[in-house]
């Protein structure tokens, strides 16, 4: 088994890699702007807590957005909004809402409009226009419609759709903030397929456990295709009011599939190098930070219950790159 800081000071000097290589590349974009949850976040919410246990990101080396990043010469830092500073350009936040819970988008929190309104105060409401915006959230707010879908009550998964709206409606709302401010290169990331995370496995298995109705037996057994089925509505969601951003503001979106890229990659992953994509290499929110045994973080899909090991980080990296590169 390699150690966590073997695998991570080697995937550091792959990012190295990566910049020293993007070098020769001419540049199309002047800066980066990254807005988000914890599949980019590489250090707002550790700088924001002061807590030691929480990571700088939650995965065992540099995330997607930082390879993207250096494959077009630019750098990640922290924007710090959260601690008070105005620092860098990564807006990220583990544990961002696409939405705002309380509905109240002035109220100072984790979540996406408060990056993007931070992020626009900050550069007095003027977005440069040849800077890239990478948008790249979803997931939390579809782990939370799979709790109301879970609920044993009537409509519940009605409310849990209802959710996903509002998140995709919040997102729309975020980047026209942004376009009309001047932006126009938008990288729209869609949500990877929340069923397929080990949490929701952990979570069908707690429900089964505590079953006590017909309904909760039904969740139980099928949450992770209910919970691939509130992802795709979310994505599709998603897609629409992209288009209907490009429609209204003329700004060409580039949109990266994310749920299509991991689905692949799940379903393939032994081609691909790996040879386990259902567990967990370190169990951070079901066994207070414990190693599993069999942990090889180059062959492991998950890195903890929600999120992918650097090794997948990179992969998803480049093709974010390709991405921007096709559209440009």
């Amino acid at each position: 088994m390699l150690s966590f800081s073997y695998t991570y000071k080697r995937a550091t000097l792959v990012l190295a890699a990566l910049l020293f290589s993007a070098i020769s590349h001419a540049q199309s974009f002047s800066q980066i702007y990254v807005f988000g949850d914890s599949l980019s976040d590489t250090g707002n919410l550790q700088a924001f807590s002061q807590d030691p246990s929480i990571p700088s990101r939650f995965t065992n080396g540099p995330v997607a957005v930082e390879v993207l990043a250096a494959q077009l010469g630019l750098n990640i830092t922290n924007a710090l909004h959260l601690t008070g500073s105005q620092h860098g350009n990564n807006f990220a936040v583990a544990g961002a809402l696409a939405i705002d819970e309380d509905g109240d988008e002035s109220t100072f929190d984790i979540n996406l409009p408060t990056q993007i309104n931070t992020f626009l105060a900050y550069n007095q409401y003027q977005a440069p226009y040849d800077a890239l915006y990478v948008i790249m959230i979803g997931g939390n707010d579809i782990r939370a419609a799979r709790t109301l879908l879970s609920q044993d009550k009537w409509g519940s998964s009605l409310d849990a759709y209802k959710r996903l709206q509002q998140a995709s409606d919040s997102v729309e709302q975020q980047i026209l903030k942004l376009t009309a401010a001047g932006a126009q290169n938008i990288l729209l990331v869609n949500a990877p397929d929340i069923g397929a995370i080990p949490e929701t496995d952990l979570v069908a298995q707690q429900l089964l456990m505590n079953a006590d109705s017909w309904h909760d037996q039904i969740i139980a057994n099928n949450l992770e295709g209910l919970t691939k089925w509130l992802t795709i509505h979310y994505n599709f969601k998603l897609k629409q009011t992209s288009y209907a951003v490009e429609h209204d503001t003329g700004v060409k979106i580039m949109r990266f599939n994310l749920f299509k890229f991991f689905t692949d990659l799940n379903a393939n992953y032994q081609d691909y190098g790996y040879t386990n994509n259902t567990d967990a290499c370190v169990f951070v929110f079901s066994a207070d930070g414990a190693m599993n045994p069999e942990c090889n973080f180059e062959t492991f899909i998950f890195f903890d219950e929600i999120h992918p090991t650097t090794s997948v980080h990179q992969r998803a990296g480049a093709a974010l790159y390709q991405t921007v590169l096709r559209a440009n």
